[in-house]
């Protein structure tokens, strides 16, 4: 009977694996430990000739390799093309059976270079670059739309560099027309570090202060209490997601409710103020598509009660969530009259529905009142949006953007997997998926590293940021961000010991520093470098998101689906260099093509 050990990140790895593949694994492989060798081939090419597939159906296949003493290891089970890939790099485990370290990847020369068409001037300072405009894309800033437009595209297209140009360009339009200098153009967003970083790209845009006055720069929950300010003399207090949900969960155990806090507060953000829900009635006969649990109409008046109950208590303490006080913008805009005639949206897949309606109310319906951009693919929240839904109509004012000249196609080809083969629906109701998707930059292939501990992850980022600054890379134009920040503070520890100064990733100064900060902290920002720390089992995705949709399969997958948005946006912020590293296993975000290609000794 052969003597059959698994390596140390196996099980870890096997459960996760579809029900079916993996009785049908444990079949297969109780056969051979009974002495059935017929499902074993040998494997052309391996790095040991000893080196076998164990076959698992037409598409799984286990992969075996001899031990340096007695007995054959089992690495794990993989789709088929991923297990040639392993078994073509592996030669034999130890015999302690424990996994050896992968061989560390050599650190650059050199800066990293990335080659690119005339036109895109990348020999420019990378600040200025940042503000360079496409030749083809001054047909989209220049046009004039009947409506509302919608601009879509991947990392890199260049989305943000348009929201910029056409801002100014309508600003520059109505200075022309009209001699006052009221703000008349509003430039917004989700995020306060985006609109800041906006806001002074825009004063480089348009250095008359007569025309950039035209152009308001706010984040939409700005907006919408500043609106709320000014018609009620209320600050609204706004509390977050968290918040929201421990103080629902408390009140749901004190009366004894069968739903988390965290359902109620989604339900009421994501079903009740999406929608505008004011009745009963309304609320039982609604859909709840993408919703994480069922909800049976019977049940719905009893959720109803808790939520009317919670917010009545709300009300009373002067407390609010962001989206009601976008809809209370919105009602307040409503009877008095929009107040601008161009809207110009960034970053759209992340806002609210209750957000749009304020969007919507803020500018009178007609030519180019809204220009919308924006990619499905790299939302980050729980937000599902149906533009015409909310009155906002794209349709033949569209225009989906396939070629990306800001990241590398190095970078798109490591990163595009990592999203998986879900098209997402877009705001126009259409499946929006990366079909052609290029890039005209070529630059160096993006490293993943595997490292023993933490200490020698925390010692090779620092060596592979040194080596960038030593190269002529500037401090602000590195990134180096994780997705807790635990391991934010530990990566920022090390560098500053090392003497490489550091400041937050959402700093709003230019100080010569390498920039360091959460993943979420990315998105909208570019970078010539970035070093993404930590992708990890089980920080990402975190343990804890895991086991909240535990017995919930669509909570799961919208937990996957968030989690690898957030590093595919992470990994596309770098236009030359990408770093990513992690401690044990690797990610299970993290493509299997990728990790068998790059990790020379990691098991599956």
């Amino acid at each position: 009977m052969p003597k059959l050990v698994i390596t140390p990140t196996f099980l870890s790895d096997f459960s996760r694996l579809d029900p079916g593949v993996r009785g049908a694994a444990l079949t297969v492989v109780q056969a051979f430990m009974d002495g059935d060798e017929n499902r074993l081939e040998t494997v052309a090419d391996a790095a040991d000739p000893r080196t076998r597939l164990l076959r698992i159906g037409p598409e799984w296949a286990g992969v075996l390799v001899p031990g340096t003493g007695d007995g054959t290891y089992l690495l794990g089970v993989r789709r088929q093309d991923d297990a040639l890939a392993m078994a073509r790099d592996r030669t034999a485990v130890p015999e302690d059976g424990a996994e050896l370290a992968p061989e560390p990847p050599p650190v650059p020369a050199g800066a990293p270079r990335v080659t690119g068409p005339d036109e895109l001037d990348l020999g420019a300072s990378f600040d200025e670059w940042q503000l360079t405009l496409h030749p083809d894309q001054h047909r989209i800033v220049d046009a004039r739309y009947a409506g509302s437009a919608q601009i879509s595209g991947g990392p890199g297209t260049g989305k943000t560099v348009l929201a910029l140009h056409r801002a100014a360009h309508l600003a520059s339009r109505e200075s022309a027309d009209s001699p006052d200098a009221r703000r008349t153009v509003l430039l917004t967003t989700y995020n306060r570090l985006l609109a800041q970083t906006l806001s002074g790209q825009l004063d480089r845009l348009l250095p008359d202060p007569r025309v950039r006055a035209r152009v308001e720069v706010v984040t939409v929950d700005s907006l919408a209490r500043g609106i709320v300010h000014e018609h009620t003399g209320l600050l609204p207090d706004a509390l977050g997601r968290d918040t929201l949900a421990e103080r629902w969960r408390e009140a749901a155990n004190d009366d004894g409710l069968p739903f988390s806090g965290r359902f109620l507060a989604d339900e009421w953000e994501q079903v009740v103020l999406a929608q505008n829900l004011t009745r009963l009635s309304d609320y039982v006969r609604c859909e709840r598509s993408g919703r994480v649990l069922h909800l049976a109409p019977e049940h719905r008046p009893q959720v109803w009660d808790a939520i009317r109950r919670y917010t009545a208590a709300m009300r009373v303490a002067g407390e609010w969530s962001y989206p009601q006080i976008a809809l209370a913008a919105a009602e307040h805009l409503g009877r008095v009259g929009p107040r601008y005639r161009h809207v110009v949206v960034d970053e759209a897949q992340d806002l609210h529905p209750a957000q749009w309606r304020l969007l919507r109310a803020a500018v009178p319906e007609g030519p180019d009142d809204l220009f919308i951009v924006g990619d499905p693919h790299q939302r980050i929240s729980d937000n599902r949006v149906s533009l015409a839904s909310l009155g906002i109509n794209v349709r033949g004012r569209g225009h989906r953007l396939r070629v990306s000249y800001r990241v590398s196609q190095e970078i798109l080809d490591w990163a595009v997997p990592i999203l998986g083969r879900r098209p997402e629906v877009g705001l126009d109701d259409d499946a929006d998926a990366l079909t052609g998707y290029r890039s005209l930059l070529h630059g160096p292939e993006p490293v993943l590293r595997g490292c023993r501990d933490r200490a020698d992850e925390r010692a090779a980022l620092a060596e592979w940021v040194r080596v960038w600054l030593e190269a002529g890379v500037a401090p602000s134009s590195v990134a180096v961000a994780g997705r807790n920040q635990w391991v934010v503070r530990h990566m920022a520890k090390e560098l500053q010991a090392r003497g490489i100064p550091t400041a937050p990733l959402d700093a709003v100064d230019t100080s010569p520093a390498v920039r360091v900060g959460t993943m979420h902290k990315l998105k909208g920002q570019e970078f010539r470098c970035v070093a993404v720390v930590g992708v990890s089992e089980p920080l990402l995705p975190p343990k804890a998101a895991l086991d909240a949709a535990e017995g919930d399969p669509v909570a799961l997958e919208q937990v996957y689906q968030q989690e690898r948005n957030l590093l595919f946006l992470a990994c596309t912020r770098a236009r030359d260099a990408l770093y990513v590293s992690y401690v044990g296993a690797p990610s299970r975000l993290v493509p299997h093509g990728v990790r068998a290609a790059e990790e020379e000794t990691a098991a599956v």
